[in-house]
């Protein structure tokens, strides 16, 4: 049994914090874009509508510009703008957000990523995006480079602590403006319509049905997790990934993937090409029981 394995057996890692001594200001919105995610809408967020966009194919980006354009915003309050799936992928009330907030140390993000198991199972948001529409890293980091030419998405890493699936999370607002700032350029970038990141992606949900999505919202979803791993601007707390639901064929290794996001860690903290090399040996053994035949 390795160190690592040693550790997971012998500790047991908090579920959620205890509660903090004042009460921090947050703004939870929920976007709905027809009468029905309007009645299944969690009254603990406020609605936003996304009813006849403007822009309907970048989804939740649109309506969570169009807020962060037209609405003050106050530097101390956390702001967050989930789908109406974020129930259904978290099993996550808004009152259970709250309170891990309020019941977590002060931060710049506090982030709800769903599929932990995505997030463990791949060295970084842009690995996994990769594993589904090869090619997408690259193109991705074209146009990454013109924020931070020294960034190498190939190297990049993300564990549960900087990583974010469906842009699940709540912020401050330097965090939102840095956010936008990258997606508006994103949106400004793809406005030709002969650009690679225009390419439509069609793809298998958890629940079977099939969607097309165009590669750019993929793209845009990475964004908070490119912000939080390529710099140390910005502090996260996240929500516990073993308290988080994972996709089918994941349940029973659990273990597995917590010891491959400890493997990241180690390999960041450390810079020793060890932890890396173990993580890709572990990795493969996950991804050869999840997805037969297939490699990262």
């Amino acid at each position: 049994m390795s160190v690592l394995a040693k550790f997971f057996r012998k500790n047991k890692i908090a579920d959620l914090p205890s509660p903090a001594t004042s009460l921090r200001r947050i703004s939870g919105h929920q976007i709905v874009y027809d009468q029905i995610t309007r009645e299944q809408r969690d009254p603990g967020f406020e609605p936003l509508e996304n009813v006849n966009s403007e822009q309907p194919g970048w989804f939740e980006y649109w309506p969570i510009r169009t807020y962060l354009r037209t609405t003050p915003l106050d530097e101390s309050t956390l702001y967050g703008f989930v789908s109406p799936g974020f129930f259904e992928k978290t099993r996550l009330s808004a009152a259970e957000v709250r309170r891990f907030i309020q019941a977590s140390e002060d931060a710049d993000v506090y982030s709800f990523s769903p599929f932990p198991c995505n997030g463990a199972s791949f060295l970084s948001v842009f690995e996994s995006m990769d594993f589904y529409f090869r090619g997408i890293r690259d193109h991705a980091a074209v146009f990454f480079a013109q924020f931070d030419s020294g960034v190498d998405l190939r190297q990049m890493v993300n564990h549960s602590g900087n990583a974010i699936f469906c842009n699940f999370f709540f912020a401050k607002p330097k965090f939102w403006r840095e956010w936008l700032r990258i997606c508006d350029q994103l949106h400004e970038d793809t406005k030709g319509g002969q650009h690679y990141l225009n390419l439509e992606c069609p793809y298998v949900r958890e629940d079977g049905n099939k969607k097309t999505v165009e590669a750019k919202v993929f793209v845009m979803e990475c964004v908070a997790s490119y912000l939080l791993a390529s710099s140390n601007r910005f502090s996260n707390i996240n929500y516990p990934p073993r308290l988080l639901p994972v996709g089918r064929g994941f349940p029973p290794l659990r273990f597995e993937l917590g010891l491959l996001d400890e493997l990241k860690r180690q390999y960041l903290q450390t810079g020793e090409s060890r932890f890396l090399e173990h993580y890709r040996v572990e990795q493969k053994r996950v991804i050869s029981t999840v997805w037969p035949g297939r490699e990262v």
